[in-house]
């Protein structure tokens, strides 16, 4: 592991004690287009998926390196039909970023109030513990 990628996960997990997290997520697979600048500055695009998600935030992982408390724009990925359907993008602000052995996984919490899963999550049965 690089020098930069053991400080991040060392700063991730000191933050990761000091700070719970405001919600419960449900554990979810959303196909996503996220797009955003990298840790050099440089404009990406790149297609991934989340992890778990909540009204406020999700967990995602990412090829690409980004700056914590960055900026980014995820829009869902559906498909109907054999066809991609249009839908709008939702600024996140990344909060949490660990090294995996490929990429990044990242924490990333909603910047606008805009529903962006298409599906309720406040149903009790549908809530993972918070960790």
């Amino acid at each position: 592991m690089t020098n930069t990628a053991t400080y991040f996960a060392e700063v991730s997990r000191e933050e990761a004690v000091r700070q719970p997290r405001r919600e419960q997520r449900v554990p979810s697979v959303f196909r996503i287009e996220v797009c955003g600048f990298n840790r050099l500055g440089r404009f990406f695009t790149e297609r991934t998926q989340t992890s778990n998600v909540s009204d406020g935030g999700c967990e995602l992982s990412l090829g690409i390196e980004v700056e914590k408390n960055s900026v980014l724009a995820l829009r869902v990925i559906e498909r109907r039909n054999g066809c991609e359907l249009q839908s709008h993008p939702a600024l996140f602000q990344v909060e949490r970023i660990v090294p995996q052995t490929r990429g990044w996984t990242l924490g990333v919490s909603k910047l606008q109030s805009v529903p962006v899963w298409g599906i309720g999550l406040t149903a009790e049965k549908y809530l993972a513990p918070a960790y």
